[in-house]
């Protein structure tokens, strides 16, 4: 039979009855104090008073039955104190309050008074005690006591679970260790001690039990001094410890090698990617246009200009292409007959030997929408129009053909060349096409027939054609250039200046590029009266295709790599490698807006280059970030131009290299040859600019973001991505 529920026979009671202490169950328990009000916040039990805190802390480790500790700690969880027990204390952060926590305070007579008394209550008095006491702490106070109940609550159901009841007198004895020591009970006990208030076991090495790699993470946290202690735990932590110590130093070295060689290359320029201007550029001035008006920049085309009456018309320049991009293939598959032409849109036409004309979306995915069959032999080029939604085609049968991408039906076929056909262009309604048969031919969509008149005709294969609205522009494989034009059909001008087959050209309302086999690429006025060539910048291998945006000349050459050039300066901007050695050759190139479609042998690329938001107030070119005021020393770098502090990929990547040896006197003397391959570049060497104003070659490059694409230029170049 249990003892029915009775109270203590004698109270322990405080002797000051004007000023009640709030701790004996005298003044708890008697009617003139429950019938005063709670508290004030500025009179609670606060965690920093350290003979209360004490108090608490033997109550709660005092009190052996489970439902009654976790009958309080139900009605601390129901509470709101958890919302204010994060909030500032005062300024001091709180291992700063637990620093100043007196662990030595000695209870007093009544306090152990009452935890006597305590101990022999039954259930029902400890749990109204409890409560009623701790009305009267703090948040902090009350977040420690509920973390301290359910620390006692495992230990207690631990010690039920393994059956090992202890004496009372051990309990006795436990119990006057912890109130001696009055350690905070959320802290974690030392190391090195084998002491627990409340149960808890030795510490388990956590770092030992993660991976390696965050363990050493987790020590580089540490300063050298504090490694050095870490050491001495264990054979383990000295094995991490002395590799994060050794990563520590490298990390060190490697910074300061790159300050000393930002400190080398101060004053190299960079090329800024979202650099755009409104620039005045001299053009030829009309019969009727009176007066000479002087361009700023007259000098790039002075000597073309020489004896031409030149106005100066605004022009908006941009370093396109010159910003961070990805890619995404759109084809994957082997063909070295493949035929592509893309306008930005959605839509992708692709044709080969296969006779078939495939039609496809360009989205997340890409998805075959259309074909088209009809022609009796190997397609050579294909056109197309989405404005009028029509793909044209032109074949080795001779015949050109017009699909309809609604139907996929052929609704238009032309006849007229006498061999195979290499190139078509269209302008409003009308189609000239160039074929092996030394012709170039102008057809009206309009009337669905061949204009008589325009008949062009070449002593070799027409290779490319080109048409606006006032000329029809077409070249062959002995490299002459031929302008026509477009209302009588008469010759206007001769450009004989190629070495080789010019196969592809771009034309604007102001200038005509060319570029032929050998890899030359030149500038002409698309005017009549202008006979002389604004610049001439040559390539390595065959450019197959070329662009003028923006006053920039981008060029895709057989080599796998497209070029910027500034068409003012010739400056080459920028190098991108679109394909390693095993991609294979490049067929051609499409170029819209911020995209560019690269067709090669191996597969369909598409390079998506980033929105740039365009900042007319910025220099074209950015100097490297001075890192003292000392004055920085000599650049010995390759000069083959007026430029001389512009670097190839490959000069970089060998002072980069040099780097990262000692920054000694006799490595740099040792990696200075390395570096000028070639200091003296002569005219017949496969790369170079000619022109009136010397120019930077093609393998000369601005650096661009030096500072930032250094790093990631081996892993670049790994990869077959150049960002140079």
């Amino acid at each position: 039979m249990s003892k029915s529920p009775r109270s203590p026979a004698r109270q322990p009671a405080c002797k000051n009855a004007d000023e009640p202490c709030g701790m004996c169950p005298s003044c708890l328990f008697c009617g003139t104090r429950t019938s005063q009000p709670s508290p004030s916040p500025l009179n609670l039990w606060k965690i920093s008073d350290g003979s209360r805190r004490s108090f608490v802390v033997g109550l709660l480790v005092r009190c052996g039955s489970v439902p009654v500790l976790e009958n309080i700690q139900s009605s601390l969880r129901l509470t709101s104190w958890n919302l204010l027990s994060f909030a500032p204390t005062k300024g001091k952060t709180l291992p700063e309050l637990y620093a100043r926590l007196d662990c030595k305070t000695r209870p007093s007579p009544l306090i152990r008074e009452i935890w006597e008394w305590f101990d022999r209550s039954p259930e029902w008095v400890q749990t109204r005690y409890l409560c009623l006491l701790l009305l009267q702490c703090d948040p902090e106070l009350l977040s420690m006591a509920n973390n301290l109940i359910g620390v006692v609550v495992t230990r207690l159901q631990r010690q039920l679970d393994v059956k090992n009841s202890t004496s009372k007198q051990s309990n006795s004895a436990s119990k006057d260790d912890s109130t001696k020591d009055a350690i905070f009970p959320v802290l974690p006990v030392p190391a090195g001690s084998s002491k627990s208030l409340l149960g808890f076991s030795r510490p388990r090495d956590f770092i030992g039990g993660l991976p390696t790699e965050l363990s050493k993470r987790i020590l580089g946290l540490l300063d050298e001094a504090m490694l050095k202690r870490c050491m001495k735990v264990c054979k383990h932590w000295k094995h991490l410890a002395g590799e994060t110590m050794e990563e520590i130093r490298f990390r060190k070295l490697y910074q300061e090698q790159v300050e000393a060689m930002m400190k080398r290359y101060k004053g190299v320029h960079m090329v800024s990617p979202s650099y755009a201007r409104m620039v005045d550029v001299a053009v030829p001035a009309e019969d009727h246009e009176s007066g000479e008006v002087k361009s700023s920049h007259m000098w790039p085309f002075e000597a073309a200009y020489a004896n031409i009456k030149t106005r100066s018309v605004r022009m908006e320049e941009r370093n396109i292409y010159c910003g961070a991009y990805f890619t995404s293939v759109l084809i994957d598959s082997e063909d070295p007959h493949r035929v592509v032409d893309y306008k930005g849109g959605p839509m992708l036409s692709s044709a080969s030997k296969d006779r078939a004309v495939r039609l496809l979306y360009v989205g997340t995915a890409t998805k075959q929408v259309g074909l088209m069959k009809g022609h009796v032999g190997s397609i050579r080029v294909v056109l197309l129009c989405p404005e009028r939604h029509l793909v044209i085609t032109a074949s080795c049968d001779t015949s050109i053909r017009c699909w309809s991408v609604r139907t996929d039906q052929c609704v238009l076929v032309l006849y007229g060349h006498s061999s195979m056909i290499n190139c078509l262009d269209i302008h409003a309604d009308r189609l000239v096409s160039g074929a092996k048969d030394c012709t170039a031919k102008v057809w009206s969509l309009q009337t669905e027939k061949h204009l008589e008149d325009f008949n062009f005709k070449h002593r070799s294969s027409v290779r490319c054609v080109k048409i606006n609205a006032t000329a029809v522009f077409s070249s062959c494989d002995r490299g002459v250039v031929k302008l026509w034009d477009a209302e009588n059909a008469s010759l206007l001008r001769v450009i004989d200046a190629h070495n080789s087959a010019v196969r592809c050209m771009f034309v604007d309302e102001w200038h005509l590029l060319s570029a032929d086999t050998n890899g030359q690429v030149m500038a002409w006025s698309s005017r009549c009266e202008t006979k002389g060539c604004l610049m001439t910048v040559s390539h390595p291998k065959e450019v197959k295709s070329l662009t003028l945006a923006y006053l920039r000349v981008v060029t895709g050459c057989v080599d796998g790599k497209i070029r910027i050039f500034n068409f003012l300066t010739g400056d080459c901007l920028r190098t991108i490698v679109v394909e390693a050695e095993t991609t294979g050759r490049m067929l051609s190139l499409h170029f819209c807006e911020n995209n560019i479609l690269v067709n090669a042998t191996s597969c369909v690329k598409l390079y998506q280059f980033a929105k740039v938001f365009w900042d007319y107030d910025e220099p074209a070119y950015e100097e490297s970030p001075d890192l003292d005021a000392s004055p920085p020393p000599k650049l010995d770098l390759p000069s083959t131009s007026a430029r001389a502090n512009h670097m190839t990929t490959e000069q970089v990547t060998e002072h980069w290299r040099s780097l990262l040896q000692p920054l000694t006197a006799d490595a740099s003397q040792q990696t200075r040859p390395a570096e000028q391959p070639s200091s003296h570049r002569s005219d017949s060497s496969p790369l170079y600019c000619h022109r009136r104003r010397p120019l930077t070659s093609a393998q000369q490059p601005v650096n661009q973001s030096l500072t930032n694409r250094l790093p990631h230029l081996e892993r670049d170049r790994a990869t077959g991505r150049n960002t140079m």
